[in-house]
């Protein structure tokens, strides 16, 4: 090599690394493509704080095939975010069935015993759990919960009442599908937008940072 290379050999290193470098940053993403802005955004009640809404149905199966890759990065998510899953009817009765179901489960404190067996029930045993039996029975046996107990709680106003908030909260972001993922009230993305379910949290995870800084 000829004299007059050698001082540049730090910047041809450097510009050898750079791609490596770069490649291990965490990709970006474009609005229009892997996520939108919502029809009406929501304000926070906290703007130090960002909410991750999952919404959800038990009988799709697409929302049973994304829970583990959810479950997985609630478990390591920002100590900045506040997830919260809630159930969508689709306007349907099983789906109204199912929401209520998830709904009496948190209120009775135990939707930690029952979320996955749900779940499993409708898509593993194929079980359409389309009735409010058919959940009384399986929470008996899993959660051990009460028939007495379950009955109060179907038709209490807290039940009630958040059901009604979580209908009127999808029509108010305009969602029309599930799994469907909206962040700080202003972004939307969902497994087809996101390109594919293995990428949908990345997707996730890209907007919490986003609202984030945002708000700074």
């Amino acid at each position: 090599m000829s004299s007059w290379t050698r001082p540049f050999r730090p910047f041809f290193l450097l510009a050898a690394l750079l791609p490596l470098a770069c490649g291990a940053q965490p990709m970006a993403f474009q609005e229009g493509k892997q996520y939108a802005q919502v029809k009406q955004s929501v304000p926070p009640a906290d703007a130090k704080r960002v909410t991750v809404e999952e919404f959800f149905w038990y009988g799709c199966p697409h929302c049973f095939a994304a829970d583990p890759s959810v479950d997985a990065w609630k478990a390591k998510k920002p100590d900045y975010v506040d997830f919260q899953r809630i159930p969508n009817t689709l306007g349907r009765a099983d789906g109204e069935i199912h929401a209520r179901a998830f709904y009496i489960a948190e209120a009775l404190g135990v939707l930690d015993k029952t979320h996955g067996p749900l779940f499993s029930a409708i898509h593993v045993r194929k079980q359409p759990m389309n009735s409010v039996d058919s959940i009384r029975k399986l929470y008996g046996e899993v959660a051990g919960v009460k028939p007495e107990d379950f009955d109060k709680a179907t038709s209490s106003f807290m039940v009630d009442s958040r059901l009604r908030r979580a209908e009127q909260l999808a029509r108010t972001y305009q969602l029309t599908s599930v799994p469907t993922i909206v962040v700080g009230g202003k972004y939307v993305t969902n497994a087809t937008m996101s390109g594919g379910m293995d990428k949908l949290m990345a997707v996730v995870s890209f907007l919490t940072e986003k609202v984030r800084l945002e708000r700074k």
